[in-house]
């Protein structure tokens, strides 16, 4: 009986691992080099940040969760009377320190004084900020989307390239602001490369959007 029980228990071990295996790797894994990071999206420098932060609190607008990625402080424009500048805030979001990759909002000023904002403030996600995707599955899904694309930017990168992957949130319907529709996300490209840039979602590894950096110009004249 002591023999039977011990053989029954082995059994029941190599099931578990199996299946524990098929889990695991359900969804394919890269191997590759890739490192998660938190990304510097900010083109201004410190005094000219600092510049903006005043100008948006002098405006009773709350800085909370802005990632303030561009400022512009002397838009001039003539207009038949009186120069006016005009200044200018982009800034994406975060909640709970995890940036909202598609959720920007610029906010414009007039001589200092607000006139008028572009995009909309979501605020706090009720999300936590747990990703479920490991790195290796991650890579997978962009070197895949790489490969199948085909394009390598300039031969600078291969498919054994080093990526980066930066976890965050995504609006699955950014046409319809009034009805988002968030998920977790990671946003992935390579080390030093802004593109190819890719999108993918945390729980079920789907790639959301992938893009090489080249834009398809449409003649007009010919339509």
């Amino acid at each position: 009986m002591k023999k039977f029980y011990c053989l029954v228990l082995l059994a029941l071990m190599a099931f578990a691992s199996c299946k524990k295996g098929e889990l695991s790797g359900s969804y394919g894994e890269d191997n590759g080099c890739i490192n998660r990071i938190k990304r510097d999206y900010s083109d201004s420098n410190k005094t000219e940040l600092a510049t903006a932060l005043k100008l948006l609190q002098q405006n009773n607008i709350s800085t909370s969760g802005l990632i303030i990625y561009r400022v512009i402080l002397k838009d001039s424009v003539t207009t038949n009377g009186p120069l006016s500048v005009y200044q200018h805030v982009m800034a994406f979001e975060e909640s709970k320190g995890l940036p909202i990759f598609n959720a920007s909002i610029g906010y414009h000023f007039k001589d200092g004084a607000f006139f008028t904002s572009i995009g909309k403030c979501y605020g706090t996600l009720s999300f936590d900020t747990k990703a479920s995707a490991t790195l290796p599955q991650v890579r997978k899904v962009f070197i895949d989307a790489f490969n199948k694309d085909g394009y390598n930017v300039d031969g600078h990168v291969n498919a054994s390239s080093c990526v980066r992957a930066e976890f965050g949130y995504y609006n699955l319907t950014p046409d319809t602001p009034d009805q988002p529709h968030f998920v977790k996300a990671w946003k992935v490209t390579f080390n030093d490369w802004d593109y190819p840039e890719a999108y993918i979602q945390d729980d079920n590894r789907k790639l959301l959007s992938y893009f090489n950096g080249i834009m398809t110009v449409v003649n007009a004249n010919k339509w």
